[in-house]
């Protein structure tokens, strides 16, 4: 969606779906069941809007407010823009760590859990110390043969998602007829909202935003 100059106003937004499955953005649980990886991919952002924006200040000369005098010289030229991005996050994978005896059997390091029917892993998660119910979790059972894989799909969690707001501020001055100078101060996201960079997905270990 695109929005011309116009009143001093113009305004630029895309919406972007994805959805991305693969069975090999990760550590693979067990080698010898390729078909058991088949996930979301780790690089799975599923929805994402950015845009641009520019408001011009309406002061000065063919201006709607303060368009004569020492007010409209010091007024006018100003304008607002900037930038922002929405996006949810990457997938993640809930995991045990392998014990030695996993690793000797040909297992990459980690092993998936089991989830727990009628417990949703979202429930009460979502904030810093508490990104997923690990209640929802529980150690798979061994099989015959020792192998505890569990059923939990491979990037079953999405991670912290994005909020960015990057803003200028900008007084455009004009020097004659054929040349400006603009003068501008720029923040990069301006409302300084966090921006973790992942969760720690070790059901050993609280798991927390980072």
């Amino acid at each position: 969606m695109n929005k011309r100059l116009t009143g001093g106003v113009s305004l630029g937004a895309n919406y972007q779906y994805s959805h991305s499955i693969d069975d090999a953005s990760g550590t693979v649980q067990n080698w010898q069941n390729i078909l058991g990886e088949e996930g979301n991919s780790s690089f799975d952002v599923r929805h994402k809007v950015s845009g641009t924006y520019l408001y011009e200040l309406p002061f000065g000369q063919d201006k709607k407010w303060v368009t004569s005098g020492a007010g409209a010289h010091i007024l006018e030229g100003f304008s607002i823009s900037g930038s922002f991005t929405f996006a949810t996050g990457t997938q993640l994978t809930p995991y045990y760590p392998a014990a030695a005896s996993d690793i000797s059997r040909g297992v990459a390091g980690i092993l998936r859990p089991d989830h727990v029917p009628g417990i949703s892993p979202t429930a009460g998660g979502g904030t810093k110390n508490d990104w997923f119910n690990v209640a929802a979790f529980t150690q798979p059972t061994p099989d015959a043969f020792g192998n505890a894989f569990g059923n939990v799909s491979r990037n079953s969690i999405t991670g912290p998602g994005i909020v960015q707001n990057n803003m200028s501020l900008a007084k455009t001055m004009q020097l004659g007829d054929t040349r400006s100078m603009e003068i501008r101060a720029t923040a990069n996201n301006v409302f300084n909202t966090v921006q973790y960079s992942g969760v720690g997905t070790s059901l050993t270990s609280p798991p927390q935003a980072r």
